[in-house]
């Protein structure tokens, strides 16, 4: 529903941001001429900004930030397109490892069919209507792969379509399969098809004549094979950074559901409400919430309760400039930023964090009562990590009225779980009015049980006032973990599907291999090998090649993993957990596909294996 901004008092009755200068409610949506680059529009802006705090005291102070439309919140913003840069880059990999798999078996194919193409080139066949023959057949092939996988992503996206964010707010993720999709599927199944078999078709296309006429194959070519054995290690590799890369998701998922975000969720609660959209003005508003708060606190499944106008980690984005007592003021644009947060007192006592100094008092609630509590990092940042107790600050410049420091509180996850430590200070709630707040308490009981009996407080005080986003802090941590959640499942499958053609083409390569050494295997066996000495034959060669791409794979994957650095909670980007099991998972698995040729290979009778051709 798109209303006029005018309109704004109509839809929130008693709400006043509208007629404030110094309200944040509001964004500025513009498009840039032709002629003019974002650092022209930035300095008009500018400009313009310094004229309204000439005309406007209460405007002094304030700057101007330019950003693209859409992902206004910096953390979300980037959040999302580390995710895409690193999904994009694991879709690279996936195919690319598909399609080093589809060069083996082409290979092996070729291989196979070396009597076929030279009785063709024999009686008169070009070499390159061979290389074309072949490449046709190879990119029938991957057309039809590309068609599978174009109707499995569509039934794919039905599903992600039906995914829904843990919040009130519904986001929809649009997966149309359009034209753009399948001309990319297209180019890209014959771009792959071309590519990954122009190379077995260029070998196969020169063969030596006579020995392939008589089907004779060398041994020691089938050992020697570079093309084989390099494309064997590229599998390996490519699975193993794969693998690597949903561990890491993995375990970050892990850590993150174990991590303190600054405050307990446990056996905590909050509901929203917001009486301005019923038309109270601040006398009756301020009532109604004093008077809930009042029998929230006096609830027997409750043991204390408090009001905030932030709860940290939703998708609610506030910052604020700060100007530091006796520090040099350069002007508003240069001026750092803060998270600021409004509470009642016991508020911290509720969500569990530990209060150096004093928490606020009731009677600070006039504009008067200029005090705050501000982190660990706010300290750090601005007074250089002394004690910050008494120490005295304000928003807009040296010419405002100033905040004194009252209490310290540790850090806290306030935007989301991956970010780094930031500044932030809280003030008394009944200082400034705000008709829309959040209830927080610590129960004895049932969360869910308490959060019924709150919904019921307030009909009892207003029917009309409706209860938003009520939920226990632990559901509410959902939000945030989402975003973990969604890349554990996309790279774990990922993650799965490397796995799964590793162990295909490992198996495809040691059965060719296995194949073409059919005569030598029944020669050791007809001279007295044992069955134990054939197998430790092929299971050597087989797990030497999976070494070495797994000793690859891991130097990739320990240079590649910073990319992803701002995905992971908790864990480091060179875990060494995560790289030494995904290692012994991929090698124990290359050891399977390895195992099951090398017995088909011990049982050869000699006697049919010396007759074979």
């Amino acid at each position: 529903m798109f209303i006029p901004v005018m309109m704004a008092k109509t839809i929130e009755p008693g709400s006043t941001w509208i007629d404030k200068r110094d309200s944040n409610n509001l964004f500025t949506v513009g498009r840039l001429k032709p002629s003019v680059s974002v650092a022209q529009a930035k300095a008009e802006l500018e400009t313009l900004t310094a004229q309204l705090a000439k005309d406007y005291p209460v405007n002094v102070g304030r700057g101007i930030r330019l950003g693209k439309p859409g992902l206004f919140i910096p953390d979300i913003a980037n959040s999302v397109f580390a995710f895409t840069g690193v999904l994009a880059a694991v879709g690279a990999l996936v195919i690319l490892l598909a399609c080093v798999n589809l060069a083996s078996l082409l290979l092996a194919r070729a291989t196979e069919r070396r009597r076929e193409i030279a009785v063709r080139l024999a009686i008169g066949a070009s070499r390159q209507r061979l290389v074309r023959q072949l490449l046709t057949e190879s990119l029938l092939i991957s057309l039809s792969g590309g068609a599978a996988g174009v109707f499995l992503a569509s039934a794919i996206n039905s599903a992600v379509r039906g995914i829904r964010l843990p919040s009130d707010v519904t986001l929809l993720f649009d997966l149309r399969t359009d034209w753009r999709v399948l001309s990319f599927a297209l180019l890209l199944s014959i771009g792959t098809g071309i590519l990954f078999s122009l190379i077995p078709a260029l070998q196969s296309s020169k063969p030596q004549l006579v020995p392939a006429l008589k089907d004779e194959s060398s041994m020691a070519g089938f050992r020697r094979s570079r093309l084989r054995n390099f494309l064997v290690v590229a599998q390996v590799s490519l699975s193993l950074i794969l693998l690597i890369s949903a561990g890491l998701i993995v375990r970050s998922l892990q850590a993150a559901q174990k991590m303190r975000p600054g405050f307990n969720p446990e056996d905590a609660i909050a509901i929203s409400f917001d009486v301005s959209l019923q038309g109270y003005n601040e006398e009756r508003g301020r009532a109604f919430q004093k008077q809930m708060l009042e029998r929230a606190q006096a609830l027997p499944q409750i043991e204390n309760a408090a009001l905030t106008d932030y709860l940290p980690l939703g998708l609610n984005y506030n910052d604020s400039t700060i100007y530091v007592e006796g520090t040099e003021f350069k002007g508003a644009s240069t001026l750092p930023i803060a998270i600021p947060i409004e509470s009642s007192p016991g508020y911290f006592d509720v969500m569990g964090i530990p209060l150096r100094g004093r928490d606020f008092r009731d009677d600070e609630n006039k504009k008067e009562s200029r005090v705050a509590i501000v982190n660990q990092t706010f300290a750090k940042k601005f007074f250089n990590g002394q004690d910050p107790i008494g120490r005295r600050f304000n928003w807009h410049g040296p010419k405002d009225p100033f905040f004194e420091i009252v209490g310290v509180v540790p850090d806290g996850k306030y935007n989301s779980l991956g970010e780094d430590p930031k500044p932030a200070l809280y003030t008394p709630l009944y200082r400034d009015y705000s008709g829309a707040v959040t209830l927080v308490a610590r129960t004895r009981g049932d969360p869910r049980q308490v959060l019924i009996a709150l919904r019921g407080e307030v009909r009892k005080l207003d029917p009309s006032i409706s209860v938003y986003a009520a939920k226990t802090l632990k559901e509410h941590m959902s939000t945030s973990l989402f975003p973990a959640r969604m890349a554990a499942i996309a790279l774990g499958s990922f993650g799965v599907l490397a796995l799964v053609l590793a162990a295909v083409g490992i198996y495809g390569v040691m059965s060719h291999v296995v194949a073409g050494r059919t005569r030598e295997i029944g020669l050791r066996m007809a001279l007295g090998a044992q069955l134990s000495e054939v197998q430790k034959l092929i299971l050597k060669q087989g797990m030497f090649l999976a070494s070495i791409g797994s000793l690859g794979g891991l130097l990739i994957a320990f240079g590649g993993a910073r990319m992803m650095k701002s995905l992971l909670y908790g864990v480091s980007a060179s875990d060494p957990v995560t790289f030494t099991c995904v290692a012994l998972l991929l090698l124990t698995v290359a050891l399977l596909a390895c195992w099951v040729p090398a017995r088909r290979a011990s049982r050869v009778e000699p006697m049919i294996a010396l007759r074979a051709e």
